[in-house]
């Protein structure tokens, strides 16, 4: 805890305070002083560090911060809310089972668009193998 100016907490007798970052959604990042004991109730000092945010600044990164947590695959443990609310409950069997259906069906369907593709990739491939032959003969006859 080397930073300057030291704090004090209104503790007998008094102690000095830790710096703390706060990660709340409504003062994201922004740095405060508590008491040592504040996670046991403590004499209850708190001093702000940092000025406040406005509020368009701490909403975003307050978002950021989500994004994060939701791209990590953290959100829904952090929060305790689940993304996918037909999966999350144990009692849903026929619901689930109705995704997994749709989703294959889908699977299938994207499966006959690969093969399609793939035959016309395999007739331009082979067109050109045509026209470079017939450009190679043209030329050996020439000669």
């Amino acid at each position: 805890m080397a930073y300057e100016p030291e704090k004090k907490c209104r503790c007998n007798p008094p102690r000095k305070a830790p710096r703390w970052i706060s990660w709340s959604r409504h003062n994201p990042g922004r740095r405060y002083y508590a008491c040592v004991d504040a996670m046991h109730g403590g004499c209850g000092y708190v001093e702000w560090h940092d000025p406040e945010l406005p509020k368009k600044f701490s909403d975003l990164i307050g978002d950021l911060k989500d994004e994060v947590w939701r791209l990590t695959g953290l959100g829904s443990a952090a929060r305790g809310d689940d993304e996918c609310p037909v999966l999350a409950n144990a009692g849903h069997e026929e619901a689930i089972s109705n995704a997994i259906e749709a989703l294959q069906v889908q699977l299938k369907e994207k499966d006959a668009e690969i093969e399609a593709l793939k035959g016309k990739y395999m007739n331009v491939v082979m067109i050109c193998i045509v026209f470079v032959l017939g450009l190679v003969v043209g030329k050996m006859a020439v000669y």
